[in-house]
């Protein structure tokens, strides 16, 4: 793999790019603080502003190791970001990268997480050269399951609690897509 860290991509409607610190308002009040989209995820809502201020510091100052991939998902239309797309585990000895996701719920269906998913599996495949890209999701948030399938990965089984989230030890629903079926 040859890693470039998280620059700048772009699609019909969307950036994706480097969070900045002007951001916390906007991503505190877009999703980091709503129960209901931390639902099934494995960090907690953020209380305050000031837990949002921390996590983009770290994310910030990650920014200079190219194999870093945190992006803001930004609208071209309202220019501020509504959610978050990254790198949540690699392995570089197998070439593989897990994606993880999240959006505020006043974005949800209306295809934007599966807009950025697809610019991120072809931006990893075509730029990076990883092998295999995976993510995962509780058998409970069904359509994270839809955005990875509308994406080209494919499911690849169902581990029993195998994984923690905000509501407890759960279940967890694998897809992947490798370079093989990618390039095809």
């Amino acid at each position: 793999m040859e890693h470039l860290g998280t620059i700048e991509l772009e699609t019909k409607r969307l950036i994706l790019r480097r969070f900045i610190m002007e951001d916390a308002e906007r991503v505190f009040n877009n999703w980091a603080n709503d129960d209901e989209v931390t639902k099934y995820l494995v960090w907690p809502s953020h209380s305050d502003i000031n837990v949002t201020k921390n996590v983009l510091e770290q994310w910030i100052q990650n920014y200079e190791k190219n194999d870093f991939y945190q992006w803001a998902i930004e609208i071209k239309e309202i220019k501020e970001p509504v959610g978050s797309i990254s790198v949540v585990n690699q392995l570089d000895d197998i070439k593989m990268v897990h994606i993880g996701y999240c959006i505020g719920k006043k974005w949800w269906n209306k295809g934007i997480t599966s807009e950025a998913l697809s610019v991120l599996i072809k931006f990893f495949f075509e730029k990076v050269g990883v092998n295999r890209i995976e993510a995962r999701h509780d058998p409970n948030n069904q359509n994270s399951g839809k955005v990875m399938t509308r994406c080209g990965m494919k499911y690849e089984g169902l581990l029993r609690q195998a994984d923690r989230n905000n509501q407890g030890i759960v279940d967890t629903i694998y897809y992947g897509i490798v370079a093989e079926d990618y390039f095809k």
